[in-house]
């Protein structure tokens, strides 16, 4: 015997099938010229070769003359195309015979897969088929249309056999889940990871196909659930009724973190209207990062005259056009030249009309109270109107009275914007060129000289003044003060 063996090896080795001659020498295959058999124990007994199917070495050649279709489509399994015994072994019956089966597998699956394959089984996570071994519920055994063998294409038609994902008629659906392409996101076998998902960052997840936001990642403000990668803060995975799959409508999902906002827009009396309207929050801010302040979409500025430039109705009244008063050559109130809007208004809601800061008559008359004033006097000199005399309070003085005393005194103060204007003006101090005056739009002709100035309006004819200069107590170079 072991003389058959030798020379079975040294004609094996010619003939490219030394596996198979160590094989035999295992007690597994007897072999007879160019035939292979495989014997019904799977042990060899002496020379009945009678319990033995007789089947040509050339498996695949000859198998495929019956099962062409095992290898017509364009994914074949590798042992269908090199070696049908890798998974099949003769269980003694004649072959080919009409209902009679002549192979059967070598192994259970999913042993024999992972005589192959690593196994699909190990990790914290495993898909239920996986972790039951059932490689054939999702993969062709011997040839697909599809890649990695699965019978279907997109993989997604094969996901929702199973999974139910719910997406109610009219959701707008992630496109991933619209194209089938669950493996995208999924592993389709194991992970480390809850749901199967490739990987635990989540933002490495989104931004594959998501590649724009990538860049965002490198500005300057970060909003704090993008900042965590936490893309499911604000986002379904699936499908959603809300745009960009938000979790829920946009106010609610941004009061969800940000409850004082949510807070102070309750208890206000006057709300922006930005944010009632649609997109709300979205208007101004941008939803996962920003070169600027707060998220700004753009500088502060920018942000409010996005809108500001032109008239907008409210329901409080209407609201001028602001742009048309910082147009290049006026002078411009402070705050607005720093671009700094909110020092004056609030961006979501207040207690005081048209979202100011701090107190502001709405009336053309009011008590001369600083305390009526405090969103002036909050950067301006209170001292302005609590004397009729004053030498440093004021410029706007004829000698040492002091003019704006004179407008401003008692129950029935003048406004400070019946004169002027809070955004911007042609005139120097903001003195505006018309005002309102009940049912008139009143001119006011300002002319400013080196000492002093002259005035007139509908409420007096031209009146001059001219201040008196002391040394040191008189500011020319911060208008705030003059």
């Amino acid at each position: 015997m072991d003389k058959v063996l030798i020379l079975m090896w040294l004609w094996f080795l010619g003939s490219g099938e030394a596996s198979l001659i160590t094989k035999m020498a295992r007690g597994k295959y007897a072999i007879k010229a160019n035939t292979i058999y495989y014997p019904v124990s799977g042990k060899v007994t002496g020379t009945a070769n009678r319990l033995f199917t007789r089947v040509p070495a050339d498996t695949v050649k000859s198998c495929s003359e019956c099962h062409e279709d095992k290898l017509n489509e364009e994914t074949v399994h590798a042992p269908a195309k090199k070696d049908c015994q890798r998974c099949h072994i003769a269980n003694g019956a004649e072959h080919p015979l009409d209902n009679v089966v002549g192979f059967a597998l070598k192994e259970n699956v999913p042993t024999l897969c992972y005589e192959c394959h690593d196994p699909k089984n190990e990790k914290e996570f495993v898909h239920d088929p996986a972790q039951k071994g059932d490689c054939l519920k999702c993969h062709d055994i011997h040839t697909s249309p599809n890649l990695y063998l699965v019978k279907t294409d997109p993989v997604g038609g094969l996901c929702l056999d199973c999974h139910d994902l719910e997406i109610p008629k009219g959701n707008l659906v992630h496109g991933a889940v619209e194209e089938g392409t669950c493996t995208g996101c999924h592993n389709p076998h194991q992970a480390n990871n809850e749901a199967l998902l490739n990987t635990t960052k989540l933002d490495r997840l989104c931004r594959k196909c998501h590649k724009p936001i990538r860049k965002e990642f490198k500005k300057e403000f970060v909003h704090d659930p993008f900042k965590k990668k936490d893309c499911f803060a604000c986002h379904q995975p699936h499908s959603s009724k809300e745009a960009h799959l938000s979790d829920m409508k946009t106010q609610n999902l941004c009061f969800s973190c940000h409850e004082d906002t949510h807070n102070s827009i309750a208890a206000a009396n006057v709300v922006h209207g930005a944010v009632n309207e649609t997109n709300t929050c979205l208007n101004c801010h941008k939803p996962h990062a920003s070169a600027e302040k707060k998220i700004l979409f753009a500088n502060e500025k920018e942000v409010c005259l996005s809108c500001h430039d032109k008239a907008i109705e409210a329901v409080s009244g209407n609201i001028e056009a602001i742009s048309p008063h910082l147009k290049e050559g006026n002078t411009i109130h402070g705050p607005i030249a720093l671009g700094e809007c909110a020092v004056c208004h609030k961006p979501h809601a207040s207690q005081e009309h048209t979202l100011l800061t701090l107190s502001f008559p709405d009336d053309q008359y009011v008590v001369a109270d600083p305390v009526n004033f405090g969103l002036c006097f909050d950067c301006h000199d209170d001292q302005l109107f609590a004397s009729p005399t004053t030498e440093s309070a004021t410029n706007f003085r004829n000698g040492e009275q002091n003019l704006h005393y004179l407008h401003v005194q008692g129950n029935r103060g003048r406004n400070c914007n019946l004169c002027h204007d809070m955004h911007g003006s042609e005139n120097k101090y903001l003195i505006k060129k018309k005002t309102r005056y009940g049912n008139w739009n009143m001119p006011i002709e300002f002319e400013l000289t080196d000492k002093g100035g002259s005035c007139l309006t509908g409420c007096h004819e031209r009146y001059s003044y001219e201040r008196l200069v002391l040394q040191d107590s008189v500011n020319l170079v911060n208008p705030q003060k003059n």
